[in-house]
């Protein structure tokens, strides 16, 4: 089975070249069959996968959550096994998988929002509203340790909850929301733990409801994630399902592992092993490091 590894085009070249030839050399030395794919203005993500929709090959996303994002959006449906090198700002997705995955190829849950696919975390709301503010999110000048942190301070003051409408195991529920976070995954932000008991391969997403509360508390609250302990307020509530439906009366833009997704309506739906995904810890710490 071939290795094809897809690397983002970095604003430096100098950075992108780097890293090519890290997994040069990791190849050589492994003996491995593979191939090097990089995306730019003139060649996407999705014209690189098109070459590959009928193969059964190692698709390996170099870069962050969304570059995970959309390789898996490309590869669903063909034989193609879901592969990784964590280099981005969040890299929650990798945080999650080292907890509860073996090496080599393993199944895991995939889930369905609208027409697009995920497999980490989708949220809506002001947990939404940063991870899709690029300039911060992507800042090559705040430290990435820093940036959720800063993107919460600049947002969270001007931030108005939205009224939605959530439905789950056949009960509705409507309120003014700051956040809504519906998990296969762990991690969100960086490294905050919003939902612990996830796991990628139990058939259950968690759905967190977060509802509208003052400034201070709501800043509180989302710093609490880090160690878990929003899930001791009051104004959280967790839920468990395989399915679930969000209305807003207003088109919404939410967050989707690390890719923007607007809409009124968001249908999701878990689907059971629905992914192969490929971990190896030793090739990750060998180009990363």
């Amino acid at each position: 089975m071939k290795y094809i590894f897809l690397l983002n085009q970095f604003s430096l070249k100098e950075e992108t070249d780097i890293l090519k030839k890290r997994i040069i050399k990791v190849c050589k030395k492994r003996n491995i069959n593979y191939e090097i794919e990089i995306n730019n203005v003139s060649k996407s993500t999705e014209d690189i996968l098109n070459k590959y929709k009928r193969t059964k090959h190692i698709i390996i996303a170099v870069g962050g959550d969304g570059t995970i994002n959309r390789v898996l959006n490309g590869i669903v449906g063909t034989k193609n096994i879901l592969g990784y090198i964590p280099y981005g700002t969040g890299n929650d997705f990798y945080r999650a998988n080292k907890e509860v995955l073996n090496k080599g190829i393993n199944t895991i849950d995939l889930v369905k929002i609208n027409d697009k696919y995920f497999i980490n975390i989708a949220c809506f709301g002001i947990d939404a509203v940063i991870g899709n503010n690029s300039e911060i999110i992507h800042s090559k000048i705040i430290p990435k340790k820093y940036r959720y942190k800063m993107g919460l301070l600049v947002n969270f003051i001007k931030y108005k909850p939205r009224n939605f409408v959530v439905s789950l195991n056949n009960k509705s529920y409507k309120d003014q929301y700051t956040t809504i976070v519906v998990c296969n995954a762990r991690y969100y932000g960086g490294g905050y733990k919003v939902s612990p008991n996830s796991n990628l391969n139990d058939g259950l997403l968690e759905v967190l409801l977060v509802k509208k509360t003052n400034k201070y508390d709501m800043a509180r609250l989302i710093t609490s994630m880090k160690d878990a302990l929003h899930l001791e307020s009051s104004k959280v509530s967790l839920f468990q399902t395989k399915e679930l439906t969000i209305k807003t009366d207003i088109p919404i833009s939410s967050n989707v592992d690390g890719e923007e997704l607007t809409s009124k309506e968001f249908n999701i739906k878990l689907i059971k092993d629905g992914i192969g995904i490929y971990y190896d810890q030793e090739l990750i710490d060998d180009i990363i490091h």
